[in-house]
């Protein structure tokens, strides 16, 4: 039988294809998902050993659990908190470490890495909320269809996966933020699932699909996984906590999970009969789902050495009456399955739907969309900047060029700096929102991170200029700053780099404490730090030796230096406001009652200011901090499974 091939984290898988599918060429991950192969999910013996840290000693969360789900059934995972559903669903879906995992995963009768004919629901609905719901499942297809794909074609598949998560009506309407009203919860929890099964892969995993909806809203959101699966034989698995009885009631097979073992797996209709026979039968009107949970929650029962025995004496039974059927079902599956389905492995270098410059074009456009919608991100600090401009200029008005008006003039510039770079704290919100974005895409291999920095870096640059230009051409003429335009744009250059900086250390930080108070401080108190060693508030010579270290890569330090100097050095401030036209600041080496821009700065201990060498200095800090973003993201737990 003939092969073709996809790939999946470096590796290349072979899967025998019918001769109907020999016209369908797949080279990616993405686009095996549009193969017309079904798969089958079987394991057998999946048991999951850690050490806890308290004893030190070996403890199984799973214990030898074994199943099979066919094409277009839905299995449904349950078991009361802490049975280990999250953590089986997890091991199935190639998730944990394999060096604490034994037992076999089988796709379609053979051993294989379920990961690459899978995806990951997770119960977060992280979705830009200020898109359309088209607009996200769009961007989400975008990604994950291979450029083969023409424009009609994905348009085409859109349209399907909208109508089969029944969002037609709400398609053109925004997700919702905290400022714009959106869809409701159970249209929001389909439209990220829809997002994330656009390509309609063959073994779909959902952890608890159904928490924080109504029982209406979970029917709904269920009954579409439901249809999908059957039109296009899916294979589903869930992991849910308390179904309501119609949303039980589209389950096809359950796995009942106490303390990692298995307390019944098979066909739900029999589950009542299984129990019953076991002397805990259904009480009348009744939910099932319900009525499982009862009988094996230790959590509230008074004895909890009996609830112990039940639980044990549940997966005696099982393994009594039905391990053996499950076991010969799968042995049956390995049979039959002859070359269908053979999963072998062979090296390869692909491992996205997408080229590196088409996902970094892609998530430009979708973060342009979401940089000017979303006022989080940045207008709600051009506002803010523009009414500081103005109350600057009205306090520091045409702040002239006497001798009295030299601190003033500095403190003009320091203000400026300092308090551009403090409020760049108002665009962690918004970050924090895209970055749980990005996680969840990243983790079923959307795109990889180094076309997110990029096209993160890119979009916030003019956005970023913007920022500056509302607060330059306001506060500049009106505090009466040097009059030439080559000053003029340096000033706005510096601010510019100084702003950026800023800026790149906020996302650092937030990356690195993905927590928005704690992110919040930690960014408050960097940029109070770097303000106090700028060498303004405390003289440069008087910084204690500990900290000077600190003073060299302070990115306010080369910001207000470039600014100053660019703003003093050709002005001329006179000394008419002292007797005898004494000039207080300088050596007066003129002799007259005037006293020159560059004696202010050297008074100051302003004497070493390089214009080319403090711009490659912030663009420098600029590129580290982006550079750190990258890795943090490259690096760190929840990357690319």
């Amino acid at each position: 039988m003939p092969k073709d091939f996809y790939e999946k984290d470096g590796t290349e898988y072979a899967i025998s294809l019918d001769s109907t599918d020999l016209d369908n060429k797949y080279s990616t991950t993405k686009e095996v998902f549009n193969s017309k192969v079904p798969v089958s999910l079987a394991w057998k013996n999946l048991t999951y050993e850690i050490v806890d840290p308290k004893t030190k000693k070996n403890k199984k969360i799973i214990q030898n659990v074994s199943g099979i789900v066919k094409p277009g059934e839905f299995l449904a995972i349950m078991g009361p908190l802490g049975a280990g559903k999250s953590t089986f669903l997890d091991m199935l879906a190639g998730r944990k470490d394999p060096k604490n995992v034994s037992g076999i995963v089988y796709l379609n009768g053979r051993p294989g890495d379920v990961k690459c004919v899978s995806t990951y629901v997770t119960q977060d609905d992280t979705l830009m909320g200020v898109l359309t719901v088209r607009e996200n499942i769009k961007f989400a297809a975008d990604l994950c269809f291979p450029a083969s794909f023409s424009r009609l074609e994905k348009y085409a598949h859109v349209q399907n996966i909208i109508r089969e998560f029944g969002l037609e009506r709400v398609a053109d309407n925004k997700i919702g933020t905290v400022f714009v009203r959106g869809i409701n919860g159970g249209e929001k929890r389909r439209c990220a699932i829809a997002s994330q099964v656009i390509t309609l892969p063959k073994v779909i995993f959902l952890d608890e699909p159904t928490t924080g909806l109504d029982s209406a809203a979970a029917y709904n959101v269920m009954s579409a996984i439901v249809s999908m699966a059957k039109k296009h034989e899916l294979t589903v698995v869930a992991s849910i906590h308390q179904p309501s009885p119609e949303t039980y009631a589209l389950f096809d097979k359950l796995l009942l999970l106490g303390h990692g073992k298995t307390l019944y797996f098979g066909e739900r209709d029999n589950a009542l009969t299984y129990f019953e026979k076991l002397g805990f039968p259904c009480p009348p009107y009744n939910n099932p789902a319900d009525h499982y949970l009862r009988l094996i929650n230790s959590d509230f029962m008074n004895d909890i050495t009996e609830a112990e025995q039940r639980i044990t004496s549940f997966s005696i039974s099982f393994s009594k009456r039905y391990i053996r059927g499950v076991n010969k079902e799968i042995d049956d599956l390995i049979a039959k399955s002859g070359g269908h389905g053979e999963v072998i492995l062979i090296k390869t270098r692909k491992e996205y739907a997408r080229s590196l410059l088409a996902q970094t074009l892609i998530l430009m456009k979708r973060s342009f969309k979401n940089a000017t919608r979303n006022i989080l991100m940045y207008w709600i600090r051009i506002a803010m900047y523009m009414c500081l401009a103005l109350l600057m200029g009205s306090t520091w008005w045409k702040v002239g060029l006497e001798q009295k008006n030299i601190e003033d003039r500095l403190s003009a510039h320091f203000f400026s700096v300092t308090f551009l770079s403090l409020m760049s704290v108002a665009g962690i919100p918004g970050f924090l929102e895209e970055r749980l974005v990005f996680q969840r895409e990243r983790s079923i291999g959307f795109y990889s991170v180094g076309p997110y920095v990029l096209a993160n870096t890119l979009i916030s640059t003019p956005f970023l200029m913007i920022i500056t230009l509302s607060f330059s051409i306001i506060a500049y003429p009106m505090i009466g700053l040097h009059e030439n335009i080559y000053n003029a744009i340096n000033f706005l250059a510096f601010l510019f780099l100084n702003l950026f900086v800023a800026e790149s250390m906020v996302i650092f930080i937030s990356t690195a404490i993905p927590t928005f108070v704690a992110a919040l401080a930690i960014t408050t108190f960097a940029n109070g730090f770097y303000m106090v060693i700028a060498g303004y508030l405390v003289r440069r010579s008087a910084i204690p030796e500990f900290l000077k270290w600190c003073h060299h890569i302070d990115y306010q330090k080369y910001s207000f230096e470039a600014i100053i100097q660019t703003d003093f050095v050709g002005l001329t401030f006179n000394c008419n406001d002292e007797p005898e036209c004494k000039c207080i600041f300088g050596v007066n080496s003129t002799g007259t009652c005037e006293l020159s821009g560059q004696e202010i700065l050297d008074y100051y201990g302003y004497t070493k200011i390089n214009l080319n060498e403090w711009a490659l200095a912030l663009m420098g800090l600029i590129v580290f901090f982006r550079f750190c973003f990258y890795l943090i993201l490259r690096f760190r737990k929840g990357r690319r499974r």
